[in-house]
């Protein structure tokens, strides 16, 4: 028997309030988020797309930041400042001001230690 099942190096979730609050309510996303997070594979959310993890019980207990507006939405969680936060292989990011630097991590994260996101983020002028 086939498995119908799609397999993703990385489930990126976008921001904005109103697609993170669909996302939170779609049964699909949620059957994504819970084969991704079981295989061990990369997930991504940026602004306050963190709050469909939440919905979803994704990534329960680690570490994450989000939007400033949806930080109290985030039990659960240990809720970080910083502008990115990679626990193992959940990466999150505060919002559009920090989408570069949440795209270079990301980059790290599937390509590993092999240089390739320092050789993206240095003509970008990104830190």
């Amino acid at each position: 028997m086939q498995s119908n099942r799609v397999h993703y190096d990385a489930v990126i979730l976008p921001g904005g309030l109103g697609g993170s609050n669909n996302l939170a309510k779609s049964s699909k996303v949620k059957e994504i988020l819970q084969e991704q997070e079981k295989s061990g594979r990369i997930i991504g959310a940026i602004c306050a797309a963190p709050t469909a993890l939440h919905a979803h019980g994704i990534a329960k207990g680690k570490t994450v930041t989000s939007h400033p507006s949806v930080k109290d939405k985030l039990d659960g969680y240990t809720y970080s400042e910083e502008r990115v936060v990679r626990d193992g292989n959940l990466i999150t990011s505060r919002g559009p001001g920090t989408a570069f630097e949440f795209g270079i991590e990301l980059v790290r994260a599937v390509r590993g230690d092999d240089g390739e996101a320092e050789k993206l983020a240095g003509p970008m002028l990104i830190k």
